[in-house]
């Protein structure tokens, strides 16, 4: 086994992932000032349209400089040459086993994205919702854009049942279950981990899983949030209220919530936990072509993190995915090449899935129906008649 190499001249693990976590904050801090700075250095006598085309192109120029400056540091670090080695002698069948694995997790999450819709009687086929998963996939992975696989499934899905409310709601609670998901096996392999992964790996997994456990459980009691909303937010300071009520996919999470029982969101749990084991196992299949020996202990604590790293800006996640596989990986002793191979091996199936969504999308537009078929639609339920409200005038925040 080739010796692993002393990285950014970190000589211990816990150097390193304080490291790599500087890096995404960094990343992070960026992108979240792009606000301040378009507002400040645009003319006020442009127009509201010219500002918001120079604000969505400055980000996408923000997230490319993101993943090539981080791209770039990483060459610098690693023996090019043995990463290279590490993906031509790559083993075909895992290879093919990891891309197969990678589609059907697609189809996991749009039987998830099923049962959260027929619990609201928004009756739609699961070939369709397969469909705008793999469309989504194409936009996340292959274009630069401000247009993610979240907002076209919502665009598709309003278009499709005419309720465009509970499609965003829809669309942020599927995202949302899979991440607490994927924390809380995270969180149960903590007490099996080895004493080579740093222990603020440890503690960033359990603070991250508490706190979204913790706000799913506050967003489902309405009377709570309400109480919340008339006696605590007023004595706020205006900086964070304002911050507060940016935060736009809050009111759609919370008021999906309200719409669906404990039956409902136990079988969403369950069909997150049935993805999150495949997407785990995605890793695995690409470690094992590569020769990793790594246990599955491991892959439990470390693909939760490189799943919240990918909300970070970047481009379609390159830099930060990459970035993440070696701060984690080379902890257990996993050369720097071999883990960006991996990174390079998971984003390789990913593209891979997204161009399957992209003749689709070429097939849809070839197609050309000129009227969209309608849904079979069941009443639904007075809850989310009343939370329900595009309109805006139902504040949460």
């Amino acid at each position: 086994a080739r010796p692993n190499r002393e990285f950014f001249g970190c000589e211990s693990s816990v150097s390193w992932s304080l490291m790599t976590l500087s890096l995404l904050n960094i990343s992070f801090r960026l992108c979240s000032h792009v606000d301040w700075i378009t507002r400040n250095t645009q003319h006020a006598t442009r127009t509201r349209c010219v500002k918001s085309t120079m604000k969505k192109h400055f980000k996408t120029f923000l997230k490319i400089a993101i993943s090539v400056g981080l791209i770039a540091i990483l060459l610098t670090q690693i023996d090019i040459g043995a990463l290279g080695n590490d993906l031509v002698s790559a083993n075909r069948w895992w290879l093919l086993a990891t891309f197969l694995l990678f589609a059907s997790s697609i189809l996991l999450r749009a039987e998830r994205w099923k049962i959260l819709l027929d619990a609201l009687g928004l009756i739609v086929p699961f070939r369709l919702l397969s469909q705008w998963y793999f469309i989504g996939a194409f936009f996340n992975t292959l274009l630069p854009t401000g247009f993610g696989g979240d907002v076209i499934r919502t665009v598709y899905l309003a278009q499709y049942t005419s309720e465009a409310g509970s499609a965003a709601g829809t669309v942020i609670l599927d995202r949302f279950l899979g991440i607490l998901v994927l924390l809380a096996l995270g969180v149960v392999a903590i007490p099996f981990a080895g004493d080579e992964i740093s222990i603020w790996i440890s503690v960033f997994i359990l603070v991250v899983f508490f706190a979204a456990a913790g706000g799913f459980w506050l967003l489902r009691q309405e009377r709570l949030v309400r109480w919340i909303q008339q006696r605590l937010f007023a004595l706020l300071p205006v900086g964070i209220r304002t911050r507060l009520q940016q935060l736009s996919w809050i009111k759609p999470l919370y008021v999906a919530l309200q719409g669906y029982d404990r039956h409902t969101l136990t079988k969403a749990l369950f069909a997150s936990l049935v993805f999150n084991l495949v997407w785990i196992l995605v890793n695995v299949t690409a470690g094992l072509s590569l020769g990793v020996e790594a246990s599955l202990v491991d892959y439990l604590v470390f693909v939760p993190l490189v799943s919240l790293a990918l909300l970070l800006p970047s481009f379609g996640g390159i830099g930060v995915r990459e970035l993440s596989y070696v701060g984690l990986f080379t902890q257990i002793g996993v050369p720097a090449e071999t883990a960006f191979a991996m990174s390079v091996i998971v984003y390789a199936v990913t593209v891979a899935t997204g161009l399957i969504g992209g003749l689709m999308l070429l097939l849809r537009s070839v197609r050309s129906p000129s009227r969209r078929p309608h849904p079979h639609t069941q009443p639904i339920p007075n809850s989310v008649e009343v939370a329900d409200d595009p309109s805006g005038r139902n504040n949460y925040v």
